[in-house]
């Protein structure tokens, strides 16, 4: 396993219902249309998207760290309606420990219908059997109980709180922490 290879080349990972492919700079309203609102940004680290500015420079460090192999996530496109709706990927990838984070996020529009259960899924499936990963870890900030919910769906198993791990808009946040490992998948990710 090659890191900068794993991330230079990202296939496009197809499901019932979404395309995760690489983000290209033609996807910036798609993506500026969720990253700007304010209940999408709640519970993530980056600011809230207030012009096409901010979600083009967001896109294009996206679309340059791909080219450099280094961590990016595919964005999540909805097959019926042909846009991106979400992005989701590894935060990190750990060679020596066979070990990534998984994270994303989804337009409300698209909240409660499984598709980032779905995306997940697919993510997972490429971490273990393509990749080689060993464990794959997923977090979300306590209060977030709608994607602590996607990470239980996926078969992830609840570690614990990092009480007050990150210092984020203006506070110190505690984190959920969930993790699969591979002799667990797919058993428990399809359950």
């Amino acid at each position: 396993m090659n890191k900068q290879e794993v991330f230079r080349h990202l296939p496009v990972l197809i499901t019932e219902r979404l395309k995760l492919r690489p983000l290209t700079m033609d996807d910036v309203d798609d993506v500026f249309a969720y990253t700007s609102d304010p209940e999408v940004a709640r519970f993530i680290r980056r600011p809230l998207h207030e012009t096409r500015a901010d979600a083009e420079a967001y896109v294009r460090a996206f679309v340059e760290a791909h080219g450099r192999g280094e961590a990016s996530p595919w964005g999540v496109e909805h097959v019926q309606d042909g846009k991106i709706i979400g992005t989701c990927g590894f935060y990190y990838l750990n060679e020596h420990d066979a070990r990534a984070e998984v994270y994303y996020a989804l337009s409300r529009a698209y909240w409660k219908h499984g598709y980032m259960t779905e995306a997940v899924r697919a993510v997972l499936k490429y971490g273990f059997n393509e990749i080689g990963l060993n464990r794959i870890d997923g977090a979300c900030w306590a209060e977030n109980t709608d994607s602590a919910h996607v990470l239980e769906k996926v078969g992830m198993q609840y570690e614990g709180v990092w009480r007050q791990f990150i210092f984020v808009k203006g506070a110190f946040r505690d984190i959920r922490w969930y993790s699969i490992l591979r002799q667990e998948y797919p058993a428990r990710a399809n359950g």
